[in-house]
Formats: structure tokens, C-alpha cells, sequence
């Protein structure tokens, strides 16, 4: 395969979740012309969930690779970098922040980005589609390949596909599922980049998903079980996890179950523990089995009768949707979350 047939295409990507989807594209042969991702010394620790330093995984492909300064790429220094590389189509592939109009112009064929929701791309724009979509609940999330523009993931539709959630999927099975389907998309668009001209326009009606914060993710004993095990699953890693306090003891939960139908006291309090240190808890309709958990306390362990403290779903998504509109108060909030809201399941 000739490079030369293909774009130059550059690549933005500083968080875990883009390298399949690059790794999936390299493997079928489309040249890569760079990556660009952020110093890792100007990055805070947790302050961008999954981010890497792309550098070793550059050099694991082939790829030359590019340090920027900030994630707004607004620095000067980061400006003179990237108007001196030499690309013709721009991927962004793992890089949550608005891609400033000067690189947008800068790029001759566009710039590519991925998003999508449970219901398309205009039924679910702005922050974490995918950990959204398992802690809704829902089956199936609908990605769109588009072209970006100075707009929020507003650009025109270039390619589509549509995924399905198995029962026991977890945020980063969501992120394999959509890697594949973005590399599908792009490389549908190196074969033949005609396409870029032709994208379809989104609706002008668009719902958002509001961005979320660690503390926003605190368990709902008072939910089912398997309500609280799909919550689990949508803030296992690479993400901060389900966590839950008892005192001064936070608990982070990565990963659990439902164990059975039982109840033998309420809500949150453990009712057994194993010799490996897992552990059952009191959900609404049964018992979950916690079998992936760390402690701020490390001389902290299981027992049985300790009781978490429950913090509501509803309260939760109440805090959540009134932070989003106080800053964005033009952005209507999607439709799903505004119903599980209400009803506080």
C-alpha cells in the first residue's frame, strides 16, 4: 500500500480511550503522518481521567510524536508547533476539548471527530456519552463520525454506526465497541475523502449531557441492585469508580454484582464477608457482591453490620442537571436524564 494515496493525516489524542481506535487504523495499513498529545509534566495527577503519555505508544506503532503544552492549545508555543506540521486532515481521537478555529482552518481537507449517544449525536452532545449511557441504563449508543467546527459536536454527519450494550458491559467494553466502529469510519474517509464534502447536517434541535465530577458518583443504596452494579460499571476504570463513605472511611467500588435476592438488614449495610476479602452489601431488592474496592484508609477492611451511607440518584442528577444550567443555560439536558431525574429510578 502506497502512503501517498491516503491524506496526511495528524492525530490529537491524550486520553487512553482514542489509542485502540488509532492502533485498529495503523493496523490496517493507513499511514498515521503524526500524534500529538499533552507534556505529561503539565499534567495534574487525576485531573484528566485515562490520560496518557503518548509517547511509548507512538514509538509501539511507529509514529512520530508531538508534546503540546496545554489542553486548549491556546499557548503560542503550541501554536508554532502545530501550524509547522505538515497534515492535510486532522483527527481528534481522544482529545475532550473544543479544537480552536485557527488549527480547524489550518487543517485543508477538515477535522474529523467522534461522538454520539443513545439517541444520535444531536440527542446527546457535551461530556462522557458513553459512562451516560451505562448509568441510564440504556442498550444501545449510535456514534457519528463528523466534521468539526467551531461549534459544540455540531459539525456535519460524515459516517455512522450504531453499537449494542450486553448486560454485563462496562465502560471500557463501551470504549473497545466504539473503537472498532470509529476505525471503521475513518478509514471509510481515507479511502476515499470525498466524503468529507458531502456530510450530512444535523438537526438543529440538540440535547446535552452535562459534564460530571468525581464526587457526583456517590452509591445509591437504595437503588436495585443491579441499578447499582450498572453504575459501578459506567465508573469502573478508567474512571474514579462508584464510591460510598462510612465516618471518614471512602470507599471506592470498581467492581460488583448482584449476588441474590436477600435482604437481612437495610440498605447499605454489609451483610457478609469472604476470606478474600470481598464483600455483600444490602441493596433495595438483594444483596451485591463487591469484589473490586480500595479505601482512603489502608488499615481499613470489611465487616459485617458497617453501614454505607446512601446518596441519592435523584439528588445526584438534580445537582448535576442545576450546575449545567446555571453555566449553560441555552443547552437543553437530555431528555433521559431529565426523566430518571424526575422519577428517581
Amino acid at each position: 500500500m502506497e502512503g501517498g494515496q491516503y491524506p496526511r493525516l495528524l492525530v490529537l489524542c491524550t486520553v487512553s480511550t482514542g489509542l485502540d481506535a488509532i492502533a485498529e487504523v495503523h493496523r490496517r495499513g493507513y499511514p498515521i503522518a503524526g500524534l500529538v498529545g499533552l507534556k505529561p509534566q503539565v499534567v495534574e495527577p487525576d485531573a484528566i481521567s485515562g490520560c496518557v503519555d503518548i509517547a511509548e505508544f507512538a514509538q509501539s506503532i511507529g509514529v512520530v510524536y508531538h508534546y503540546v503544552e496545554t489542553y486548549s492549545l491556546k499557548s503560542d508555543s503550541d501554536r508554532a508547533l502545530l501550524t509547522g506540521l505538515d497534515f492535510e486532515l486532522l483527527w481528534v481521537a481522544g482529545w475532550q476539548r473544543l479544537v480552536p478555529s485557527w488549527l480547524i482552518q489550518q487543517s485543508r481537507l477538515g477535522v474529523l471527530g467522534g461522538h454520539g449517544s443513545p439517541d444520535g449525536i444531536a440527542g446527546g452532545r457535551g461530556r462522557s456519552p458513553q459512562n451516560w449511557a451505562l448509568l441510564l441504563g440504556c442498550s444501545q449508543f449510535d456514534l457519528a463520525l463528523f466534521r468539526i467546527t467551531e461549534g459544540i459536536d455540531e459539525g456535519p454527519i460524515i459516517a455512522q454506526s450504531t453499537f449494542f450494550y450486553r448486560p454485563d458491559d462496562d465502560i471500557q467494553v463501551s470504549y473497545y465497541r466504539a473503537a472498532l466502529a470509529m476505525a471503521d469510519m475513518v478509514c471509510e474517509v481515507l479511502v476515499n475523502p470525498q466524503r468529507l464534502e458531502k456530510g450530512e447536517h444535523q438537526s438543529t434541535q440538540a440535547f446535552y449531557y452535562p459534564q460530571r465530577r468525581p464526587e457526583d458518583g456517590m452509591a445509591d443504596w437504595y437503588q436495585p441492585a443491579n441499578v447499582v452494579a450498572r453504575h459501578c460499571r459506567a465508573l469502573t476504570t478508567p474512571y474514579p469508580g462508584l464510591r460510598t463513605t462510612a465516618g471518614d472511611v471512602i470507599l471506592t467500588i470498581t467492581q460488583c454484582q448482584p449476588f441474590d435476592d436477600q435482604i437481612d438488614g437495610p440498605p447499605g449495610e454489609i451483610s457478609h464477608c469472604f476470606h478474600s476479602g470481598d464483600f455483600l452489601v444490602n441493596a433495595l431488592d438483594g444483596r451485591l457482591l463487591v469484589r473490586g474496592w480500595t479505601s482512603n484508609d489502608t488499615a481499613w477492611g470489611p465487616r459485617p453490620k458497617l453501614r454505607f451511607e446512601s446518596v441519592s440518584w435523584q439528588q445526584q442528577l438534580q445537582t448535576i442537571v442545576n450546575r449545567h444550567k446555571k453555566k449553560y443555560p441555552e443547552q437543553l439536558v437530555s431528555s433521559r436524564i431529565m426523566r430518571q431525574m424526575k422519577a428517581g429510578v
